[in-house]
Parts: structure tokens; sequence; C-alpha cells
């Protein structure tokens, strides 16, 4: 794998699970980064990789903060399912973040469902001011 490829996939590694608000600052350091290492020609180069891999995704990802029990995954599939028939079980992957204060967070494709509680929090005080 080249340079480019390396730098892709640790970035992918890196943000899996990120809520779509964090993004813009990942990306930020991402650019950081490579220019610390003088290495900002390949930029856009590892943004079209990982742009590319979020639009060829197969697979959903739920990233809860606790494990699922074996009906909830179920349930959360089904959810899924109704909404994204092509989906299979065998497409969708639990994760677990013990970061995560609580909630769950799932993503498909373009989708993105931020059901967290720190995006609750987020939401209450940018409403309330």
């Amino acid at each position: 794998m080249d340079k480019t490829g390396l730098y892709a996939k640790a970035f992918l590694e890196n943000i899996r699970g990120t809520s779509a608000l964090e993004l813009p600052l990942a990306v930020s350091r991402l650019g950081a980064l490579l220019k610390k290492k003088e290495e900002t020609h390949l930029y856009s180069r590892i943004l079209k990789k990982v742009i590319s891999a979020f639009e060829y995704e197969q697979n959903a990802t739920v990233v809860s903060a606790h494990p699922l029990d074996k009906k909830l995954e179920g349930e959360v599939f089904e959810k899924l399912k109704n909404n994204f028939p092509a989906l299979s079980k065998e497409n969708v992957n639990f994760f677990v973040d013990e970061k995560m204060t609580g909630g769950i967070s799932i993503s498909y494709r373009d989708f993105l469902f931020d059901g967290t509680v720190r995006e609750a929090l987020r939401k209450l005080i940018y409403t309330t001011k």
C-alpha cells in the first residue's frame, strides 16, 4: 500500500464513530499533520480515497456506549432494513466505544444518525442560547 493509502486507512480508522460535527476538526488535524511532515501534496489524494471509501461503503456501522444484547441488535437491524431494504445482517457491524457516555450512532453510506448523549447535550446547549 502506498503512503496515500496508509494515511487514508489510518484516517478512516481514526474517525470511525465520529459525529458529523466533529469531522471538520478531524480533517483540519489531518492537514496540520501533513504540513508538519511536509507532505501537504498528499492531502487531496488522501481525502479523495477517504470519500471514495465512504461512497462505496456497503456496511452499516452501529456504535454504542455498551454492548447491545441480541434483541436490541435485531431491533436496530429491522429499523435499518425498513429504511435500506438492500441491507443484510452480514453488512451491519456493531461496535462499542467506551468513550461514549451513552446512546447510539448509526452510519450507512451518506446516512448518519447521531443519538448519542453528547449530541443531545450539544443540541440542548445550542438551542437554549
